[in-house]
């Protein structure tokens, strides 16, 4: 099943739909989404994340959703809701800590909302490789765990970005 971003904002309530095979090589449109949260170009007041037809997801993505959690802390909203009924996924967003920073529910939702596709948007290789150190950064700021298994990733990327 190939990936699709799917996101509505209503009354302040940004709503994210995402399934598939969520990869690095397919993550630039969540990544336009991310930052322009920070930017206030979108005013969420409260975020949920839906993977109940997401069937894998790797370490990008994983810090793409750490990311949302941080945006979320630095504006002082309610822990971001993520849904997702999948185990393997269930299982990797609990072994990287994600409770930490998202209410995860085990059920699955039914959106009274109508969702738009987010198209990838064209990344350069450069902006690539800073959207995978920025998600790696974020994952590891979760917690010390998180920090031991990804910290060799984000000093390789820094080098290789020169930063």
């Amino acid at each position: 099943m190939t990936e699709q971003i799917l996101f509505a904002c209503v009354d302040q309530c940004c709503f994210f739909k995402l399934s598939g095979e969520l990869r690095y090589t397919n993550a630039s449109g969540m990544d336009e989404l991310v930052e322009r949260l920070f930017s206030a170009e979108l005013r969420c007041t409260q975020l949920v994340v839906d993977l109940n037809e997401a069937s894998f997801m790797d370490s990008t993505y994983i810090g793409l959703l750490a990311g949302l959690a941080r945006y979320a802390q630095q504006h002082q909203l309610a822990k971001p809701v993520l849904f997702c009924t999948v185990p393997a996924v269930n299982e990797l967003l609990f072994s990287l800590c994600l409770d930490q920073a998202f209410d995860i529910v085990q059920q699955p939702t039914h959106p009274a909302v109508e969702l738009s596709t987010v198209q990838a948007a064209p990344y350069s290789d450069q902006q690539k490789g800073l959207m995978i150190l920025h998600a790696h950064e974020a994952l590891i700021a979760l917690n010390e765990k998180n920090k031991t298994q990804f910290q060799s990733v984000v000093d390789v990327l820094k080098q290789q970005l020169g930063e």
